[in-house]
């Protein structure tokens, strides 16, 4: 006798087109007056539930109603800065609603700090965290690496919820994945860089995982990457970007063997596997994004050359580098933080250990770059002092550069806020900044 699962019944909706017979156990021919919940305090995959009707008004209101009309309610949002810490002490994110007056805060589950990444072994990953409506979607750090899997945390402004958990990959022999290197909001979902054990440089292993608001489930996207059979060769996914309706894919190689840098793209809901849209990049990919309608990509150095910053072309598909670091190779060398202020200029943040170089770049054309601040020589920055992520803050119309720590519990690290007049002004000054920021939207 058959056996079927009732508990998750309606969780993928109404199919039309399959007879009674092809439809799976969770798919329904009609729910009139139905939706599917997921009750964002405890978690879970939801249930089916009758949908909420009208209140009564009986008491509120007199005589005949002619008509209705409906009129806009005053909705105002208050936005506030979130930065992460490490693991100096309880406090797990430092907030701000003005960018210059920063408050310590243990209450959301803290992200992944740089202990959750000993295995990753790559400290050039984009690392970030994702803005999706009112809550922000990040790594957590509520768990024991390599022995329980990583976390997703939602945070929406007054309790923290774990979204799911991430499942071993194919490969790794059921190990625990190693890290969630990047966070995308686009599409209207939420993509996650997932670097897994197994593989070997240049073929590390990893997955590119969607998290779905709507049904609250967390799947893989089209095949993983590795050395395995039916996997994308080339490097475990470590930056990703949107654009041009696919999802783009930059990937960590795991060595420093110059030219084999490459990048994949997809349709995620219509494509079963990556195309190879570029593989002789300068070395791993640290960040990517979109300015003017060209695709970028902020690269590593390699063991004989320096990192670049590279562009796509949208009209010829084509890359070319448009600037390589003045530091050379090897030295942890990198471009990171791609941050985009609209068509009028494109940021990034250029590092190497030796100088060290430390170094906020600024381009109104993506081919001419100049320093726009040099970090390590009027703010204190340091060999270590590696680039998290960044934002740009509506409220002030202010740009923050985030500069991690050296150590995981260590103090030294610090924002750089750009203001809308160009100044530059150093906040949290010696302080245990991880690298992620990101700006949580609520509702008042």
């Amino acid at each position: 006798m058959p056996v079927f699962s009732i508990y998750k019944i309606g969780a993928s909706g109404v199919n039309v087109s399959k007879s009674p017979l092809q439809l799976a156990n969770d798919e329904l021919t009609a729910a009139q007056n139905a939706e599917f919940l997921i009750d964002p305090a405890i978690g879970g995959e939801g249930a089916l539930s009758k949908r909420g009707g009208l209140a009564a008004l009986t008491s509120a209101l007199a005589g005949d109603i002619l008509g209705i009309h409906p009129l806009p309610l005053l909705t105002t949002y208050a936005r506030t800065l979130h930065a992460a810490r490490g693991s100096e002490n309880s406090n797990t994110f430092m907030t701000s609603t003005n960018g210059s007056t920063w408050t310590n805060t243990s209450t959301p589950t803290g992200h992944a700090d740089g202990d959750k990444y000993t295995d990753e072994n790559n400290e050039r990953d984009a690392r970030r965290l994702a803005s999706f409506k009112n809550f922000l979607v990040y790594a957590g750090n509520n768990y024991t690496q390599d022995t329980d899997p990583p976390t997703v945390i939602l945070w929406d402004g007054t309790a923290s919820v774990t979204a799911g958990n991430i499942g071993p990959g194919p490969t790794g022999n059921a190990s625990p994945a190693f890290a969630i290197t990047d966070v995308l909001a686009a599409n209207g979902k939420v993509y996650m860089a997932v670097h897994d054990p197994g593989g070997a440089a240049p073929n590390l292993a990893g997955r590119v995982l969607q998290y779905d608001p709507v049904t609250g489930k967390i799947t893989q996207v089209l095949n993983g990457f590795g050395g395995g059979t039916g996997e994308v060769a080339g490097g475990a996914p470590s930056a990703l970007a949107f654009y041009q309706g696919q999802l783009w894919v930059g990937l960590n190689t795991g060595n420093t063997t110059d030219a084999i840098g490459k990048i994949v793209r997809a349709y995620p809901d219509v494509d079963t596997t990556w195309t190879s849209d570029v593989a002789n990049l300068r070395q791993s990919i640290s960040t990517l994004a979109v300015f003017k309608g060209d695709l970028y990509a902020g690269t590593q150095s390699s063991a004989s050359a320096g990192a670049t910053i590279t562009r796509r072309s949208a009209t010829t598909g084509t890359w070319t580098t448009q600037v390589t670091s003045a530091g050379g190779a090897s030295g942890n060398g990198h471009y990171a933080s791609f941050l985009v202020d609209g068509a009028t200029a494109i940021y990034a943040v250029e590092y190497h250990a030796t100088t060290p170089i430390i170094h906020i770049l600024r381009s109104t054309d993506g081919t001419t770059w100049s320093t726009d601040r040099d970090v390590d020589a009027n703010d204190g920055g340091i060999a270590g002092n590696l680039p998290g992520s960044s934002i740009f803050y509506d409220d002030n119309d202010a740009f923050y550069f985030v500069f991690r720590a050296t150590t995981t519990a260590g103090t030294n690290g610090f924002i750089m806020e750009r203001s809308s007049g160009g100044v530059y002004t150093k906040r949290n000054a010696n302080t245990n900044m991880s690298g992620p920021i990101g700006v949580l939207v609520q509702r008042t």
